[in-house]
């Protein structure tokens, strides 16, 4: 399962700051070859109110009934909203939980973010982005018949200030509490006994003011995460929640057996005419968890029983890549194959490998071309020397700075080492991409005479460990793709270390340097429209002053869905398919 939301849209950086500025800056893509450029979409804000309203549009050929099935080999890490921040989560949870505002799209590149719960995307009261309000549709009610109130939308937004409740994006607290650490004031509603956040209002029972003391013109565009999805105070389970979050979507839990799998069946109370994306077309939804991405891929590929329903959500694995594409029309008509935005890196624990040399010597001597071998090489991504992918607004591309190669060079990397004889611990997925990575890593590193033990660990506890600062690992493979393609939610997140805590950490390299910071600073002050090249300009600043990570590679999508799946598109806001307008051929 891929950590971190995912936007592959440049459009969505149009909203952005046509929203800010009127204007837009445009990555064209220019620097890779023609199958690499980056797709333009076409996005707008939805300025008309109807825009905001149900019912969505009808699919053509969809029709009532039959239970899809979605296939994942290990249980999602949350799906409490405030604590979601990985992608096929948020796609499941499209169906359960409603946010503020929410990205419409028709499947081939237009995007629009739209008021889900509120009637619009937000009013922006000065024309300053410091004061926003929202006014929550009325109607709109959870699984038990009660309806949506402006309260509950609040009460989430204070959970997610709890350091229990970690895990999700942090946006909204950090604006909020004008601090990047963000509880270190106001701690929650468990923690500080109340639900006064700072800057967060309740007007009546559909009002809600957000008011900062710096500029947040991205306020709509963050709200669309899980952050702002409603919990009744009085439904709150803390951490439990994580097991039976209430519905407020088209479709409700009912049954979840953890690590095993999940069924969803409809929200009765669930009105139509108040949602402007979704569908409940189907009569329910069944993740199995258990099987690999090999399995997945055979059984979807039989097409046997209900797997004609079913998709294979962890992706075509390299053993059966040549197969699935050289397959037959019915099969390339079945697979969702295009350029995504995360980007791979090894993570450096930073706290732990303090010697730029050592760090420098890692991305050296490893053979990132041997790890995208391992996935399926040129279907499966691109080489890449930068943090941002290159779907980000202003990205630049530049050499790598140890200049070893995309094979890694042994013998420079022992250079670079000085003699030192270096231990490295490689904390490892216990997972299919993890057994086929790791010996890579293992082998490419010790032939410049790193002494590398592996040590395997389960898939759902992976993200976790390397969120806990003073974890006892020295290297992990993580992945990022940016909450919009703007370098604000791909450089800040990564690699500002005032933002470090506890846990919780999506700095999983706990890189902190005062003069990045600074940079930071001012970028983050720039308009949004203007601000692409001061990020590109960061980007190749860390990597070549302090080489907190090695980048590896860019990735492609690729997964393949049943023959009576239908409706289902990779999502140019998430970077996986999305479910709302499924439904069985």
């Amino acid at each position: 399962m891929r950590p971190r939301r995912a936007v592959a849209a440049t459009g969505i950086a149009c909203m952005l700051a046509a929203a800010a500025l009127g204007g837009c800056s445009k990555n064209t893509g220019d620097g890779g070859s023609d199958d690499e450029k980056v797709q333009q979409q076409t996005s707008a804000i939805a300025t008309d109110p109807k825009d905001s309203q149900g019912p969505a549009p009808e699919v053509p050929g969809a029709k009532r009934g039959g239970t899809l099935k979605l296939m994942l080999e290990t249980d999602y890490e949350h799906l409490d909203p405030q604590r979601t921040y990985t992608v096929q989560a948020m796609a499941t949870e499209h169906l359960l939980v409603r946010t503020l505002t929410q990205f419409r799209e028709d499947g081939k590149g237009k995007l629009t973010l739209v008021g889900d719960l509120a009637e619009t995307p937000g009013k922006d009261v000065n024309g300053d982005c410091k004061t926003w309000e929202f006014t929550l549709k009325k109607g709109v009610k959870y699984e038990d018949g009660t309806e949506v109130k402006a309260a509950d939308v609040a009460y989430g937004i204070a959970r997610s200030f709890e350091e229990s409740i970690d895990g999700g994006a942090t946006y909204v607290q950090e604006w909020l509490a004008d601090n990047p650490s963000y509880n270190a004031d106001y701690k929650g509603p468990y923690t500080s006994g109340n639900t006064n956040v700072p800057g967060l209002t309740v007007d009546g029972d559909y009002g809600l003011k957000f008011a900062f003391k710096n500029p947040h013109c991205d306020l709509p565009f963050a709200l669309a995460l899980p952050t702002s999805a409603p919990v009744p105070q009085a439904k709150d389970t803390k951490t439990e929640y994580d097991r039976r979050i209430f519905s407020s979507g088209p479709y409700k839990i009912k049954e979840y057996v953890k690590d095993t799998r999940l069924v969803l069946e409809r929200n009765p109370n669930w009105d139509a005419k108040t949602d402007p994306l979704r569908h409940d077309y189907l009569d329910g939804v069944v993740v199995e968890m258990g099987p690999n991405a090999t399995a997945q891929t055979e059984r979807v590929l039989a097409g046997s029983g209900d797997d004609a329903a079913a998709i294979a959500w962890d992706g075509v694995p390299q053993s059966l890549v040549n197969q699935v594409l050289n397959g037959d029309q019915a099969i390339k008509d079945r697979l969702d194959h295009v350029a995504g935005p995360f980007v791979y890196v090894l993570s450096i624990n930073n706290e732990r490998i303090k010697d730029i040399k050592v760090r420098q010597a890692i991305g050296c001597a490893l053979d990132k071309q041997g790890i995208l071998l391992t996935q399926g090489g040129d279907a499966a991504g691109r080489l890449t020397n930068t943090l941002m992918a290159n779907t980000t607004i202003g990205w630049a591309d530049y050499p790598d700075p140890t200049g070893c190669g995309p094979t890694g060079d042994p013998e420079k990397a022992k250079e670079l080492l000085g003699g030192q004889k270096v231990k490295l611990v490689f904390m490892s997925r216990n997972s299919e991409f993890g057994q086929q990575t790791a010996p890579v890593v293992k082998e490419s590193l010790e032939k410049a005479g790193f002494e590398v033990v592996v040590q395997f660990v389960e898939r759902a506890q992976h993200n976790p460990i390397a969120r806990t600062r003073g974890n006892q690992y020295d290297i992990y493979i993580s992945n990022w793709g940016a909450d919009w393609p703007s370098g604000a939610s791909t450089i800040p997140v990564l690699y500002d270390g005032r933002k470090l805590g506890p846990q919780g950490n999506s700095n999983v390299s706990y890189f902190n340097a005062d003069d990045v910071n600074a940079e930071i600073d001012k970028a983050s002050a720039m308009p949004a429209g203007d601000a692409g090249p001061a990020w590109a300009k960061i980007d190749r600043m860390i990597e070549e002053k302090y080489y907190p990570v090695a980048p590896i590679f860019q990735n492609k999508h690729m997964v393949l869905l049943g023959a009576k799946v239908g409706g289902v598109f990779v999502s140019d806001n998430i970077g996986v398919e999305v479910l709302y307008n499924a439904y069985l051929k």
